[in-house]
This record gives C-alpha cells, sequence and structure tokens, in this order.
C-alpha cells in the first residue's frame, strides 16, 4: 500500500534531475510572463478513495508541524509544492501498480494547505527541487 510516512524528509542536496527520481519534490514559484511548455502530460495514478483520504492531510500536518526539509527554505506566498511518490506496489487501493501519486500544496497566510495538482500550470519556475526520503509506511 503507498500510504505516505509521518516521517517525511525532503532533501535539498543538489540533483541533475530530480524527475529521474523514484520519489521527489519541486517548490515552484508564481511566474510573471509569458512560458512555453513542449512536452508529455502524464496524470497520476488514482490511488483510491482511502488513500486520498490519508495521504493530503498527513502531509500537510507534517509540512506545517514538522520541518520535512533538511535546511531552511525561503517561501513565500503562493509558492506551490508538489510532491511526486512512485507507487509501483499492486494493492486494491491502485489500479494501476505501475502509476505514481503526485500532490500538490500551497503556502498561503504562512502555511501550507492542499491545493489541485493541476496539470497545465506553465506560469510558474522552479525555485529548488530535491530527493523524498523515508516516502512510505
Amino acid at each position: 500500500m503507498c500510504e505516505v510516512s509521518d516521517k517525511l524528509k525532503l532533501c535539498s542536496c543538489k540533483t541533475e534531475d530530480v524527475e529521474k527520481l523514484k520519489h521527489y519534490w519541486i517548490l515552484q514559484r508564481p511566474f510573471q510572463g509569458d512560458i512555453s511548455v513542449v512536452g508529455t502530460i502524464m496524470a497520476p495514478a488514482d490511488c483510491g478513495t482511502l488513500l486520498e483520504e490519508i495521504n493530503p492531510d498527513r502531509i500537510e500536518t507534517q509540512l506545517n508541524e514538522n520541518s520535512c526539509f533538511d535546511a531552511d527554505i525561503n517561501y513565500k506566498e503562493n509558492d506551490i509544492l508538489y510532491l511526486y511518490f512512485t507507487c509501483n506496489k499492486p494493492s486494491l487501493e491502485i489500479p494501476d501498480p505501475s502509476g505514481y501519486l503526485a500532490y500538490a500544496f500551497q503556502f498561503k497566510n504562512s502555511k501550507w494547505e492542499k491545493a489541485s495538482y493541476d496539470h497545465f500550470n506553465t506560469n510558474l519556475e522552479k525555485i529548488q527541487a530535491g530527493m523524498i526520503r523515508k516516502p512510505f509506511k
């Protein structure tokens, strides 16, 4: 089962291409201007209602109560944090065992809040990224 750990660690170590990692995070900030993106959109796996209730709440709590990051990060209002988890264990909750789980959180009023994962938001610039350690229970 791909239930997110209650001991997430978001590593800020330098990585050439985080999207090649099994589990990773990306902090993005709204960008003023035009940007064009060419590529393929991969929809996150449907992880079922049980995990969709547990995981976002668990992550939001950790982001706001614990310091999940291994270094100080300078968040700004409206920053968006995306977390990507590769979940390749077949289970009853996840119909697509080759998929990944993607969650989004927005920094508003000095705290992280659950946000909708938007595949088409190209008005963001990457600020920082890294590996997720201890991703699952």
